[in-house]
């Protein structure tokens, strides 16, 4: 059957055997809380359609977002095979459908196969390659910049135009103001590379907006590609 989700279809038959008695398919709802930071995870989440965020809070309640995660992987991949504690917040960013299993599921399925600890090892590893170059791109690279990068990850995503993200998304993503979220999405509305309404982006114009993109977007998309490249395995 389709996964829709690039770990899950990742995995040969033997192990897709071991670790589908334990999924579940759930549908998932904007602004759901899946953790929180400093709580034991419960669960691992693939996405099918919906898109996760992963948030850290700050001591006077102020959110970043320091990676999405979508169909290309999962959350709690790690945590089923290290430490179990969260240390950030994550909630669906998009809602739509996921698989889910139990982190021992997980666990106990990666414990008798090698060939699953190295496919969980290989997407954690693309999911914080993307957290540290977002780091990068929030330092150093403006807003309308970022603001066409995450666009385009988000789009990947869905694979569609329509992108459901709101002011408050949209400005924790960016890690700026819902003010400055305003500006920078009406100057590329008026460019012809989006239109913005209340909680909808539709797509206009992508290679423009690659082009405006900073070089973070191709560096997330080479370094994911590399990391999950089967001509790495030996």
């Amino acid at each position: 059957m389709p996964w829709d989700n690039h770990f899950l279809n990742s995995l040969d038959p033997k192990d897709m055997a071991r670790l589908e008695p334990g999924l579940s398919e759930v549908g998932m709802e904007r602004n759901q809380l899946l953790d929180e930071a400093g709580r034991p995870v419960s669960f691992v989440y693939l996405p099918r359609d919906c898109i996760l965020s992963v948030l850290t809070v700050m001591e006077d309640g102020g959110l970043v977002e320091s990676r999405t995660i979508g169909r290309e992987g999962g959350y709690g991949l790690l945590h089923a095979i290290g430490s179990p504690i969260s240390y950030e917040r994550t909630i669906c960013q998009v809602g739509g459908r996921a698989w889910r299993a139990t982190l021992p599921a997980l666990r106990e399925a990666a414990d008798a196969s090698a060939a699953l600890r190295e496919a969980i090892v290989r997407h954690a590893q693309a999911s914080l390659l993307q957290a540290a170059q977002s780091t990068a791109c929030n330092s150093l690279h403006r807003a309308e910049q970022r603001l066409c990068r995450w666009l385009l990850l988000t789009q990947d995503r869905l694979g569609g135009d329509i992108l459901p993200l709101t002011q408050e998304h949209l400005a924790i993503m960016l890690g700026v103001q819902r003010t400055t979220v305003t500006a920078v999405a009406s100057q590329l509305q008026a460019r012809g590379l989006i239109a913005y309404s209340r909680g909808r982006i539709r797509v206009l114009d992508r290679p423009a907006l690659e082009h405006c993109a900073c070089e973070c977007y191709a560096a997330i998309q080479r370094g994911v590609a590399m990391m999950l490249s089967d001509r790495l395995r030996h």
